[in-house]
């Protein structure tokens, strides 16, 4: 015991003596915070811009386009000539999207010709353009209903049966853990998890890199009495509860102060960031053994975390990928952690079925014990390059 606090203190020691600890375990985590916090506050893009060629210029075409500034995620930004002069305003990024109504258009909806509105946007902004696409289906399904309901009436059917006609069928929609479709929900809720947990890991992987590189290691070992094991647990410690305290703040200000949806205790997401801080330091720990190098482990760790965004499955479903990148997936603590959040907090499911997932976490920390006598051989002969 005496030797693992020796190691502890000594690790205290470097952290208040250099700024980059502070900034790394405190700093950048409470600029992650006030970003996150305040991102898309609203929870959906709201008064997209878009702009209209308006070729009919009917009372039909101009109250249409009164309709699609109307709607929740659209702003009616100008009215354009013609073709060339919208997608200008386009690439300029004066407006996301915009639609060309045709000449002729009141005239072919009363004949009943079924005249073509075009839509145009941007593929670079995909939710910008996928909720525009989404309004004006909405928008042109409800004016062709009015249009048709008019005409059937004035024919004599009776409107009840009319509504019948144009739509037998009447489906209910129910969105099932976020029923605001709210991004921020949707991105915050792992996007912060996951940069606070490759903060974690390039961080493990600089504390023990460092003593490589400033030929440390022999300090380090003798303080922990020549044992590997007791000197990474107790090195890590001061990170392990200083991240837990930032993750579990991180938690407080998702569930408490933002109010996002949770359907369990808030204590099993505690849990959850408290496995993903000591998993993530575990991976740290064997990514600086596979390569006894500074910078070769910064930039590996660095790689690593980046492509845990990915293989989460928040933006893209792991189901939908090839079969070994889908086993792939399991590699990264990131992916583990999405999916407690997925049944602890927004599908409400029973805390013991998920255990399982937490015991995963497990199995990473496992890694260092593989390759710890090359860590301690790097330690004690020094090969790090020096140039």
């Amino acid at each position: 015991m005496k030797a693992f606090w020796n190691v502890f203190y000594r690790e205290i020691e470097r952290i208040w003596s250099r700024p980059i600890y502070l900034v790394v375990v405190f700093l950048l985590p409470l600029i992650c915070f006030l970003f996150w916090g305040t991102f898309m506050h609203s929870g959906l893009p709201l008064e997209i811009p878009v702009g209209v060629i308006d070729k009919d210029n009917t009372s039909l075409s101009r109250n249409m386009v009164r309709q699609i500034g109307a709607t929740q995620q659209c702003r009616f930004q100008d009215l354009y000539a013609n073709f060339s002069e919208a997608r200008e305003a386009m690439q300029r990024g004066e407006i996301y999207a915009f639609f060309e109504i045709p000449a002729d258009f009141q005239r072919d909806v009363l004949t009943g010709k079924q005249p073509q509105i075009d839509f145009y946007y941007s593929s670079v902004f995909l939710i910008a353009g996928s909720l525009l696409n989404k309004d004006l289906s909405i928008m042109t399904s409800t004016l062709s209903a009015g249009v048709t309901l008019k005409m059937l009436t004035a024919r004599g059917v009776e409107e009840q049966v009319a509504i019948a006609q144009i739509r037998p069928v009447s489906p209910e929609f129910f969105a099932i853990g976020n029923p605001w479709l709210n991004y921020s929900v949707y991105l915050v809720n792992v996007l912060l998890p996951g940069l606070l947990s490759l903060l974690v890991l390039l961080m493990t992987v600089y504390t023990v890199g460092v003593e490589l590189k400033m030929s440390t290691g022999r300090k380090w070992l003798r303080a922990a009495d020549n044992n590997m094991l007791l000197a990474l647990l107790a090195k890590g410690l001061p990170y392990t509860i200083c991240f837990t305290v930032v993750f579990w703040a991180c938690d407080i200000m998702l569930y408490k102060v933002l109010n996002f949806p949770l359907h369990n205790s808030v204590g099993w997401m505690f849990l959850a960031s408290f496995c993903l801080v000591i998993a993530s330091q575990a991976l740290g720990v064997f990514m600086i053994e596979v390569f006894p190098v500074l910078r070769d482990g910064l930039s590996f760790a660095s790689l690593f975390g980046v492509l845990s965004f990915s293989f989460a499955g928040l933006s893209f479903p792991v189901e939908a990928m090839l079969p070994m990148m889908r086993s792939w997936s399991y590699m990264f603590p990131v992916r583990h952690y999405f999916l407690i959040y997925q049944d602890i907090a927004l599908f409400g499911f029973e805390p013991l079925s998920v255990l399982p997932r937490y015991a995963c976490f497990s199995m990473f920390l496992l890694l260092p014990l593989l390759l710890l006598p090359r860590l301690k051989k790097a330690l004690i002969y020094d090969r790090y390059p020096k140039k």
